[in-house]
């Protein structure tokens, strides 16, 4: 197998499958320290609430580096007989480790989260680690939160052992696990970057959650996208309400990735109209590990993006916009011209275009240009050849838009286009602009 970057990538491999799950009113509760990372890409998967569950090793006498067994912070416990049996544990010793333990994992568990844990009595619940190796912390959280109402009550961790998963499976109501490794000695064999992860760590994760969550107007998250030379990092932003919801796909420039300023105050603005956002780094840059470099590759990735889109529930896939920024913009005209991408609207913002490379495109398309761009006179001539497509100039901004105003007037422009072709918080006929509007 392919090892884990770190947590986050693991975390967010789980949640791409996660995500296809139906769970309504989910609880996602990680183990610390290591599962709380994880737990938080799968509860911005699901919208779900976060929270930790904390359960503390039974030592075995002698070998305190040994695990015996595991107990929560509420005292529900599990010990390996044979384990115990072997080390010598008698009654009376384990009786006064779960004391201790229950009552180290009550602590940690009240520092960790303030007793911000949210219900599950009868929610659906899943607990995260970043992978499991006998599996005694996840089988004592697991006998926990069944005796406190969860229901169903799933387990999610990158990797582990068939031996280690089978047990959980006769006790979990369901068991995700990336990988199922035989030949398995450590979770760490399974991590390139696998750097303890300090209690500090684990509040500020839930701390910075808690917050986004009381925003309550977007939910943000990360996945990757498979390619065959490698994968594709993208974000997606979606109201906080329930979907599916018409999309767009951002393609940023050359030398640009996901993380533009502008296409995210655009996607933002989109989001908040009521149409979902994905931006991806194209090959060669950002956090895709993809290769490519040209404009043909740059189109292949974005009918990759596409095509995964197609899977994903919360999108409404028959309303689907591009927007491509500078280079991206011939990425996306590209894609289109061979077929691939199918987009009810596009809008391209200060596109390098000529006629040639805007063949294909109709009534669907705004171009977006700043009066100061040099680029403006040429997209021009390439508009009055291609019939149908739209150019709005906006008045004092050049080709980044950097000037006071200017991208405010671009994202109008671009939201406006969106909402008029694919709906979302307002609908209404097909737009169009007389040909050169200027605002």
């Amino acid at each position: 197998m392919r090892p884990f970057r770190d947590r986050d990538d693991a975390g967010i491999q789980l949640a791409q499958i996660l995500r296809q799950r139906a769970y309504k009113d989910a609880v996602v509760l990680g183990i610390p320290r290591g599962g709380v990372v994880p737990a938080m890409h799968v509860a911005e998967a699901l919208g779900a609430d976060l929270g930790v569950v904390v359960a503390r090793k039974l030592r075995a006498p002698y070998q305190r580096e040994l695990a015996i067994g595991a107990i929560t912070a509420d005292g529900v416990a599990w010990v390996s007989e044979e384990l115990a049996e072997a080390t010598g544990a008698s009654g009376a010793y384990l009786e006064k480790e779960k004391a201790e333990q229950a009552a180290e994992a009550a602590r940690r568990e009240a520092a960790f989260d303030s007793g911000r844990r949210p219900r599950v009595a009868g929610r659906p619940v899943i607990v995260v680690d970043d992978g499991v190796a006998t599996g005694a912390t996840m089988i004592a959280a697991v006998r926990s939160l069944k005796s406190a109402g969860a229901s169903p009550l799933v387990v999610a961790v990158p990797v582990g052992p068939p031996r280690t998963l089978d047990q959980l499976r006769a006790i979990a109501d369901e068991v995700v696990a990336i990988e199922e490794v035989e030949d398995f000695y450590a979770i760490g064999q399974f991590y390139v970057d696998f750097e303890q992860v300090e209690d500090e760590e684990v509040r500020r994760v839930l701390d910075q959650y808690q917050r986004r969550v009381g925003q309550g107007t977007r939910v943000t998250w990360p996945v990757r996208i498979a390619r065959a030379s490698g994968a594709l990092a993208a974000r997606v932003i979606t109201p906080a309400d329930a979907g599916p919801r018409p999309v767009v796909v951002f393609v940023h420039g050359l030398s640009s990735s996901k993380d533009s300023p502008r296409n995210v105050v655009i996607a933002e603005r989109l989001v908040d109209a009521g149409i979902a956002a994905v931006l991806f780094d194209l090959s060669g840059h950002g956090e895709s590990t993809a290769e490519g470099s040209t404009v043909e590759d740059f189109a292949s990735d974005l009918c990759a993006v596409v095509a995964w889109m197609e899977e994903q529930p919360q999108f409404d896939t028959k309303r689907v916009g591009l927007a491509g920024s500078s280079l991206g913009g011939l990425a996306v005209a590209a894609a289109v011209r061979c077929g691939s991408v199918r987009p009810r609207a596009i809008v391209l913002r200060a596109p390098p275009a000529d006629a040639q490379s805007l063949k294909g495109l109709g009534e669907e398309t705004l171009l977006i240009a700043g009066d100061a761009d040099p680029l403006l006179a040429g997209l021009r001539g390439a508009v009055d050849t291609v019939p149908g497509v739209t150019l709005a100039t906006v008045a004092g901004a050049s080709h980044l838009f950097e000037e006071p105003g200017a991208l405010e007037r671009a994202a109008d422009l671009t939201v406006t286009w969106f909402e008029r072709h694919l709906g979302g918080a307002a609908t209404g006929p097909a737009h169009t602009h007389p040909p050169d509007k200027e605002v």
